[in-house]
């Protein structure tokens, strides 16, 4: 466990070093789905462009009990964004995620994020996304869905 919160340490004190560097910022939330847990949740996320097309993305989900069982997931991601038009890109991602499952015992897991998404710029501030990632995380996979709104300043 000590292993695992010096990682998150080290993961996040660098991402906060990038974000003193100028680019596109984004927060927002999200409602998702979780294909192992079988229940929706919520979910914020804060974005920051590296370059034009690199991006960060820490970002938190709580999924709703279901059964008895619930959870949430701290993610930190990476994204490379592909323009499709002056509104629209996509990008695949690649990034870790803790996961905390609560089943009257408690497991945590340590797992790698893989997945994709689209976004659409509805205002100049305004963008609409839908992601899907899968989470490998030991006994504990699951595909996550993700629809959201988030503000660019």
């Amino acid at each position: 466990m000590k292993k695992l919160i010096v990682l998150f340490s080290m993961m996040f004190f660098i991402m906060g070093n990038t974000f003193a560097q100028k680019g596109i910022q984004a927060a927002g939330v999200h409602l998702t789905y979780g294909t192992e847990i079988e229940s929706f949740g919520i979910g914020v996320k804060y974005q920051y462009n590296i370059t034009d097309n690199i991006r960060l993305e820490p970002s938190m989900n709580y999924f709703f009990e279901n059964n008895g069982v619930d959870m949430f997931d701290i993610n930190a991601n990476a994204h490379y964004l592909f323009p499709m038009a002056s509104n629209i890109r996509v990008y695949p991602l690649a990034g870790l995620t803790f996961a905390r499952w609560d089943f009257g015992k408690v497991v945590t897991r340590l797992g790698v994020n893989v997945g994709g998404g689209a976004e659409m710029d509805i205002t100049d501030n305004l963008m609409l996304n839908f992601e899907l990632k899968y989470q490998v995380v030991s006994d504990l996979d699951q595909a996550v869905f993700n629809v959201g709104i988030a503000y660019m300043f």
